[in-house]
């Protein structure tokens, strides 16, 4: 038995748990020769429309798409990948957390996934050179770990999901060009890279693939400029690396794309909200809020945690930027509190805590703003030139203070 430091479950869940769900999806338009021109474009139209619609927060829309589909080329695996990968996103993102729901999602997704295998495989044995079916594979092996992860069967899921992404591996080899199967190798290449203490561990359990940082940003950025289906998620997941490389302007670009394209989606509207106030229109940012506050009905409950997260900690650096000291407290607490409550825990940025900080200081807490402050340090905020910043300048010269920033 393998046992983890119980001081990163949580980034070491979250990173199988990525890579997995990153090969769940396929696009038929640049490689395999199973299905005539125009059926393969009949087929992706169909599966972008329920995309689409899964995007506009209408997932009834997009299950009957899918259905049609599955009806219209019942041995074609695509539509029952796709399919796949939306009960994926519902179980993880829009249930209700019951736990019969949850069997009910995870063996739809299963019963799916064996499907598209029965399938893949048949053709393959047909053509060895369909890279289409060879895709469909890896994907719905990638599908079927996820759904074991989310149902806390960790290692049956995480096998699953190393196959798949072998699979993703031959694709590339026999079709440089198949910019969908970038995907998943481009989360493997960054996340392996950016978190170094436990990359040792997940390349010796992938076959020792190797971590380039900038090579996995091209990789998502070459499917985010050539993929006909899978363009929307290399955006989420190049919004979630901007956040980690603190690219600024790329975030703002990011979240405000998203936030166009798909005015009723709060997944989308809320990362927006950040991009807004890191940028200082705090004019528009209040206006999002309200968007944010009017798409979820005044009610953060109905979003996951994680997302719920999100919204408190951009809640609070609005507030605090608007200099409500106490609103900002309350919002930043709900944040570090949720994290806390959900498994594995919700990251929590040293910026939630330097604000959080900020605000007691501001409200003249000062005990409560020294603790906050030394856990934002910890979780490494620059500490170069904080007495210089307004909200410590009366603090300066305490010499509590000196020693936490020294």
């Amino acid at each position: 038995m393998i046992i983890f430091n119980h001081n990163k479950p949580a980034t070491i869940i979250y990173l199988f748990s990525f890579l997995i769900s990153s090969i769940l999806l396929c696009n038929s338009l640049d490689a395999g020769t199973t299905h005539s021109d125009h059926q393969r474009v009949l087929i992706t139209e169909k599966i972008r429309e329920a995309m689409d619609s899964y995007y506009r927060m209408d997932d009834q829309k997009a299950e009957n798409t899918f259905n049609e589909a599955i009806s219209k080329w019942p041995e074609d695996p695509l539509p029952y990948l796709f399919k796949g990968g939306f009960y994926l996103n519902m179980l993880r993102y829009r249930n209700k957390s019951r736990e019969e729901e949850n069997q009910r999602l995870t063996d739809k997704i299963i019963s799916l996934n064996e499907k598209v295998i029965d399938i893949a495989r048949k053709q393959i044995s047909e053509n060895p050179d369909d890279t289409d079916a060879l895709y469909c594979l890896g994907g719905a092996y990638g599908n079927t770990g996820r759904a074991y992860i989310l149902n806390g069967q960790w290692w049956k899921g995480f096998w699953k999901g190393k196959k798949g992404f072998k699979i993703m591996k031959k694709v590339v080899e026999k079709d440089p060009d198949y910019y969908d199967a970038y995907l998943g190798l481009g989360i493997y290449h960054y996340f392996t890279a950016t978190l170094p203490k436990i990359a040792k561990v997940i390349s010796f359990l992938l076959g020792n693939p190797k971590g380039d940082k900038e090579k996995g940003i091209r990789e998502f950025e070459l499917v985010r400029d050539n993929s006909t289906l899978l363009s929307i998620e290399a955006r989420k997941i190049l919004l979630r690396v901007s956040r980690w490389e603190e690219d600024k302007d790329g975030f703002y670009n990011g979240s405000e794309w998203l936030a166009k394209h798909y005015p009723e989606n709060p997944h989308f509207q809320i990362p927006y909200l950040y991009g807004l106030t890191q940028n200082k229109r705090f004019e528009d940012a209040q206006h999002q809020k309200s968007k944010v506050d009017s798409l979820i009905q005044n009610d953060p409950s109905q979003l996951p945690i994680s997302v719920r997260v999100k919204y408190y900690r951009y809640s609070g650096l609005l507030s605090y930027s608007l200099d409500e000291y106490s609103r900002s407290v309350e919002s930043y607490l709900s944040a570090i509190e949720l994290s806390s409550i959900k498994w594995p825990p919700e990251r929590i940025w040293a910026e939630d805590y330097y604000y959080l900080a900020a605000s007691k200081a501001k409200l003249e807490k000062e005990k409560e703003a020294f603790k906050y402050l030394r856990k934002a340090i910890e979780k490494g905020w620059q500490k170069d030139n904080i007495d210089e910043q307004p909200e410590w300048k009366t603090y300066k010269h305490n010499l509590e203070f000196i020693q936490i920033i020294q």
